[in-house]
């Protein structure tokens, strides 16, 4: 049986223009759609049916008072300390078409660190003055590498004070600077996770043209709970940055729908 996220991710596409597919990779008892002879359209309503019985009763009578069943999700994990709060969410893969009824990754995900301090009265946070600091799969996995034997540090280059042109055409004007991202054990199992803006070697930066905290750099202090369930959100992620997951199931299927109806499989001898 082919897994719900290859499911949901046929489903993706689907919604936004119908595509031709070999009914192998689509047909599923749990997608509730009729068994399929010849290549057929996966449409809209084929989708919703499979949004209706894919998810569990349970779950189907807690979507009932939103009014429809939910078609996205928004996974996030923050933690919050005394001065800053620490926000990582993340940020899907875009899939594209690949052929007549392929799908493969066109950009990948990443996993986003949002620091977000308090506000200056002392009562919640500032969202709208956070600095983010974007992971890519191979900065994840060094993390996952590192972590907890040793510290990480990673800087990216930040380049502000920029402006469009009447044409739509960026032009820079301002100052580069280094954005770092540092990660490094403390007593007790727990974790710093600090962001900052370097120039010239010299941290605690405010570049032209930019709207930063005056309190740079800004510290969130993990707790070793809390940094085993940031570290679990980082090895579970990777697959799915990569849209691995996805594109391997439906793969998968393909090659079992070749196989059983007499072709070549995927595999050979390279």
């Amino acid at each position: 049986m082919i897994s719900s996220s290859a499911l949901r991710s046929l489903a993706s596409i689907a919604s936004r223009s119908s595509i031709r597919v070999n009914p192998t990779l689509i047909r599923s008892s749990a997608c509730g759609l009729a068994s399929y002879t010849n290549s057929t359209i996966v449409s809209k309503r084929d989708v919703a049916s499979y949004q209706r019985n894919a998810v569990p009763p349970y779950q189907q009578r807690a979507f009932s008072s939103m009014g429809m069943m939910p078609r996205r999700g928004f996974p996030q994990y923050t933690v919050f300390d005394q001065s800053t709060a620490l926000s990582i969410r993340a940020q899907m893969p875009i899939f594209k078409k690949a052929g007549a009824d392929g799908v493969s990754v066109d950009r990948r995900g990443k996993l986003i660190l949002e620091f977000v301090p308090r506000n200056t009265a002392g009562t919640g946070y500032a969202w709208d003055n956070k600095t983010v600091f974007s992971l890519g799969a191979e900065e994840v996995g060094l993390c996952v590498s590192q972590l907890p034997g040793a510290g990480v540090e990673l800087s990216h280059k930040s380049f502000y004070g920029s402006s469009d042109t009447e044409d739509g055409t960026k032009v820079y004007s301002g100052e580069m600077v280094d954005k770092v991202l540092t990660i490094e054990p403390k007593e007790g199992a727990a974790f710093l996770f600090k962001i900052d803006f370097v120039k010239n070697g010299v941290g605690g930066q405010s570049p032209d043209g930019m709207d930063i905290p005056t309190s740079i750099p800004l510290e969130v202090t993990l707790q070793a709970g809390e940094f085993e369930v940031v570290k679990s959100i980082f090895q579970t992620s990777i697959p799915y940055l990569l849209g691995w997951n996805a594109t391997m199931d439906l793969a998968a299927a393909a090659a079992i729908s070749k196989g059983v109806s007499g072709g070549s499989g995927g595999g050979g001898f390279y």
